[in-house]
Formats: C-alpha cells, structure tokens, sequence
C-alpha cells in the first residue's frame, strides 16, 4: 500500500511530500506537527478514493498481477510502469531473467523477447510484480489530493450532504460528508478535481 502523505511532489521546479504539500495550502507551518497525524489520514483516504475512481496508480508503487492460461500479448493494467520488472513467476519457476517492457500505442506490455512479438506459450499461472506509478507525482494530481485531504476536515470548507463513513484498513476510519447534490462530484472528489483526474483514468481492460 502506497504511503500518500510520504509521496513527493513536483512542486514549483523542487519536489515536496504530499503532507507539506497539504500543510501549506492548508496555512499550517511546516514545522508544526501537531495535525499531521490527522493529515495524513485524510491524505491517505484522498489517495485511495482518487486512485479507485481513476483505476489507476497514482504513487509508485508495487503491484502483482496474476494471469491464467494463455495471453497474448500480455497487457499491464497499470500505467505509468517503470521498464525493469520486479518479479516473474511462470508456473512456480522463476523467469525474471527472460521478460521486457514494451509499449505500444501508449500502453505497457510484456514480451519475451525485444521485437515485441513473442509468445510465451500455454501456461497455467503467470505473475507479474512491477512498480507502477510516479515519483514525484504531477504537481496537478498533488494539488487535487491534497485539496480533497482538507476537505475531510469541515472545518476546513469541507463539503456538505449525507454523512458517509470510509475505512481505511489498518488506519482507521471517519465519517465525513458529501456534496453528492453538486453536478459533477464524486464523493468527496469535487467536479475541479474529476477533471484532472479523468486525464489520468485507466481506459482499458
């Protein structure tokens, strides 16, 4: 699991973390600890509510995913992916050694040899680890988790509506409320930040 409020930003031609990132828009001085806790809870459930609505990664981070029988080509799921694979497992044998990354029409793929074009043959079990996301992130994605981590707190302008109730598995939970009346909102994602995020939203399967 990515740790959001870890995560760095590009940010005015430097790089920041996410929680001084969400600490400055929130005018909390950097030095001041006392609501970080909080912050990078909200940071985390902005993180992964964004990341569920664009069925995408947005940190780097690690990911596995598994493939029954015969695929070809075979498709990452996420994007972006760095080029080195972390790990290959074809039915149980290690096969790292034998796999690339190549991209075709803005998408990742993997093949067993550099033209591309490969097959891997039948099998029963493939999985692939391999890192995908970025670091830093885009300053506008970094914008929109932070904006939307403050907007938990109703005493930061947070938004209005039903109460609903997020977990977040092994940090906590919270109740905060929606603003699902406003056109174009997703939960606690504003129509502001929909749109950027529709620009990095995985559009295949």
């Amino acid at each position: 699991m990515a740790d959001f409020a870890a995560a760095t930003v590009a940010w005015q031609g430097n790089t920041i973390t996410l929680l001084e990132l969400t600490k400055t828009l929130n005018n909390l001085e950097s030095r001041d600890t006392s609501q970080d806790e909080m912050l990078s809870l909200w940071l985390q459930m902005a993180g992964e509510a964004a990341e569920s609505y664009i069925d995408n990664k947005i940190v780097l981070q690690e990911v596995t995913e598994e493939f029954r029988h015969q695929r070809w080509p075979i498709a990452l799921r996420y994007w972006p992916v760095e080029d080195t694979l972390t790990a290959v497992s074809l039915d149980g044998e290690d096969t790292l050694a034998d796999w690339l990354v190549y991209r075709r029409d803005g998408l990742q793929f993997i093949t067993k040899d550099k033209s591309g074009k490969g097959c891997v043959g039948s099998f029963e079990q493939l999985d692939v680890t391999y890192n995908a996301g970025s670091d830093p992130i885009p300053a506008e994605l970094g914008y929109v988790l932070a904006a939307t981590a403050i907007a938990y707190d109703s005493k930061a302008g947070g938004v209005s509506g039903q109460v609903k109730k997020e977990v977040i598995q092994g940090v906590g939970s919270v109740e905060y409320a929606t603003n699902e009346d406003a056109p174009g909102s997703v939960g606690s994602l504003s129509p502001s930040s929909i749109s950027v995020l529709d620009r990095y939203r995985r559009l295949y399967s």
